[in-house]
């Protein structure tokens, strides 16, 4: 079973947290980590998680999407993909017996589908609301261009009209991917 750690921004989650859940079952995790830029690790993560069973830890549940309808939808591929899921400002959830977490994962879908009409509930509100200019966002195709231009079967030239960026944003996006790549993920020993 894959055990993964996911922090998101500035929030760290609790080394006593991670050791209580894992209870002397697992001896190591996976920590993802992502800035506030890109979901990379995120991604990374959930390859590695839906390869097999595995348990994710994370602090906050705003951490697994952007706005409600992504919480959302990453919760109902967590119960599809039968991931238990631990939270750390929900307790129940932090029941790794499979029984417990699916119920807790459906009441979560419910209490999340419950409020997606409601206006006051938001996710990452505060997020957007940051000074200075707009980060540009990895293209949607950046994922799969990416290993083809590493693995030289595309240009630079390529690269950039397949993903519709000029020159110093490419460059300046693929230097940022590569620090992303580096620092997403370790693994720790407990």
């Amino acid at each position: 079973m894959a055990v993964c750690v996911y922090d998101y921004g500035d929030e760290k989650t609790e080394e006593a947290l991670i050791r209580r859940i894992c209870g002397g079952i697992y001896d190591t995790y996976d920590l993802y980590r992502d800035s506030e830029r890109d979901n990379l690790a995120y991604r990374m993560m959930k390859q590695s998680l839906s390869s097999e069973k595995g348990l994710l830890i994370t602090s906050r549940i705003s951490n697994i999407g952007r706005t409600k309808v992504e919480v959302l939808e990453e919760l109902k591929w967590m119960l599809r993909h039968h991931v238990t899921l631990a939270i750390a400002r929900y307790p129940i959830t932090c029941q790794i017996d499979s029984m417990t977490n699916t119920v807790a994962l459906k009441t979560l879908i419910n209490v999340f589908e419950d409020l997606m009409s409601d206006p006051s509930f938001e996710i990452r509100s505060g997020s957007n609301a940051k000074a200075g200019r707009k980060k540009i966002s990895f293209p949607e195709n950046w994922y799969e261009l990416y290993p083809e231009w590493t693995a030289k079967k595309i240009t630079a030239v390529e690269f950039m009209k397949k993903a519709g960026v000029r020159k110093g944003t490419f460059y300046h996006l693929v230097k940022e991917y590569q620090m992303l790549l580096s620092a997403s993920k370790q693994t720790i020993h407990l």
